[in-house]
């Protein structure tokens, strides 16, 4: 897949994801829902926009797939649904969200993710070949009883 980059100003992005924001903003439960392209290219322009997503909704959903591999992302927005498969294998990224729902498989080889939150839910299975959390036995055991660890 090859992918272009798109050169934006930090006020086009603000432009952007407000425009976005306010289109699929619920006045009920505050719910924001983006295909992945979007979702992907918002979040790894900027750790602000994370911070924004925290203060601002209760769920945030990614429909399909959301390819994250090898990008600069550092961090998660706290209670993110991916409706596909998350990849993060070769990050900086050190830990996960609150309330992380993935319902497809969870890539964390090749980041310094030492341990999963009591509230993640994945679906599949989750690959930790190449983190810390991978020499840690007794973790790897715990986590075994709710999820499909798969090591290599």
């Amino acid at each position: 897949m090859v992918m272009k980059k798109i050169k934006l100003t930090e006020s086009d992005l603000y432009r952007i994801i407000k425009q976005v924001l306010l289109e699929q903003e619920e006045e009920e439960k505050r719910t924001v829902t983006f295909d992945s392209e979007k979702f992907k290219m918002l979040i790894t322009s900027s750790e602000k926009i994370i911070k924004h997503f925290n203060n601002k909704y209760d769920e945030i959903i990614v429909n399909g797939d959301l390819y994250l591999t090898e990008t600069p992302i550092q961090s998660l927005p706290d209670n993110l649904y991916v409706g596909g498969w998350l990849w993060l294998g070769k990050t900086p990224i050190q830990s996960l969200p609150d309330n992380l729902r993935v319902e497809g498989e969870l890539d964390l080889r090749g980041t310094q993710i030492q341990s999963l939150p009591d509230n993640l839910d994945v679906t599949d299975t989750i690959y930790i070949k190449g983190t810390p959390l991978n020499d840690n036995d007794k973790l790897v055991k715990k986590y075994n009883k709710k999820y499909a660890i798969y090591r290599t």
